[in-house]
């Protein structure tokens, strides 16, 4: 995609890029104060004029091409003002004045280069995040169950991967919460987590299928269409007056917050394969009780994962949050669990679904 610089409202220059400008503006007059206060020190005296070359360098940093071309010609201009005020011979004049000149040419075509990157990463990301929104549907308005989900993308690359949530209701009126993700940190993956979520969605809106009946399609999908998935994929099914039922293929265990307070983690004592990984995998399904009151909650592993750092620290800080914010709705609970467990500053994407049973 072609990118261009763009000025601020009116034509004005952006303010960050405006900084760049004063710092190259203030370079040039520190060097030439330097040269002229040489000056009063008879015997050390020297005409720094070339060093006026850090002036553009400096504002090409964070400046654009056109701040970087303001700068280098005013380096320039004292350039010439120093060396005629020194009384230097033509040929060192010429010399420190072609060096000027050069960088500053020089700097302007980097600062038009680095900004034009910039400008295609800032579409790029931005292309990224609305693929990813459009991929995050809307979760349905169900009397007997309060949806909340929330993702955040990750601090670092294109800020979108392969996290997804989903909750569907079938044709048989059974709700089917998913919650995965499709490895990987980059606009591919968001593609492949794109693919891998249409076809469990199909699947899932049929309705009359149990969880482990669904995954198991799923997988089979995967290796007919041999298409290139590895993924983490928790399913959860219930209906009015059952029991959760759930599979687990390679994610992070759901959370339980019982309605009297009570949490713990669904975890598995062998959890199954991920999809991708083998083409006719045994799922074992597993049921739990869920009452009225009670709160599941489905996380992808950024939430809890921290590189260098023991899982089980993960878990406890996840089920402590939770403890904490029993009280609240399903909306302010998961911003509650966010902010206590993840911090401002994670480096995974994050997707998280609370449904909380209300009657």
């Amino acid at each position: 995609m072609a990118s261009q610089e763009v000025d601020g409202p009116a034509g004005r220059p952006p303010a960050a890029p405006l900084r760049w400008v004063g710092l190259g503006a203030a370079t040039a007059g520190a060097l030439c104060v330097v040269d002229v206060a040489g000056r009063a020190f008879e015997g050390s005296y020297a005409n720094i004029a070339a060093t006026l070359a850090l002036a553009p360098a400096l504002t090409a940093v964070g400046g654009t091409r056109r701040h970087t071309a303001w700068v280098g010609v005013l380096a320039l201009a004292c350039t010439v003002a120093l060396v005629l005020a020194d009384g230097l011979p033509l040929a060192a004049s010429v010399v420190r004045c072609t060096v000027v000149g050069v960088a500053a040419v020089v700097a302007a075509v980097v600062a038009g280069r680095r900004t034009a990157q910039v400008a295609q990463l800032k579409d790029r990301r931005e292309t990224a995040r609305a693929l990813q929104e459009a991929m995050l549907s809307d979760l349905p308005v169900l009397g007997s169950l309060d949806l909340t989900a929330r993702y955040l993308p990750a601090r670092t690359g294109d800020q979108v991967g392969g996290d997804w949530y989903d909750a569907v209701v079938g044709a048989d009126g059974v709700t089917t919460l998913v919650i995965g993700d499709v490895t990987g940190h980059d606009v591919h993956a968001a593609a492949r987590m794109g693919q891998v979520r249409a076809m469990l969605r199909a699947y899932a809106v049929e309705g009359g299928q149990g969880p482990a009946a669904l995954l198991a399609r799923l997988d089979a999908a995967v290796d007919l269409l041999r298409l290139d998935v590895l993924a983490t994929v928790a399913v959860v099914r219930f209906g009015p007056g059952q029991d959760l039922r759930w599979v687990n293929a390679g994610h992070p265990p759901p959370a339980l917050l019982r309605a009297d307070g009570r949490v713990e983690l669904l975890a598995d004592d062998l959890q199954d394969v991920l999809v991708g990984v083998l083409g006719d995998p045994v799922r074992t399904e597993r049921t739990v009780p869920f009452g009225v009151g009670d709160t599941l909650l489905l996380y992808t592993d950024g939430l809890v994962e921290r590189r260098g750092e023991d899982l089980r620290d993960g878990n406890r800080r996840l089920l402590t949050a939770l403890a904490a914010h029993r009280s609240a709705a399903p909306a302010g609970l998961l911003d509650g669990v966010l902010r206590d467990v993840l911090g401002p500053d994670h480096l995974d994407d994050v997707a998280v679904l609370a449904a909380r049973l209300l009657r």
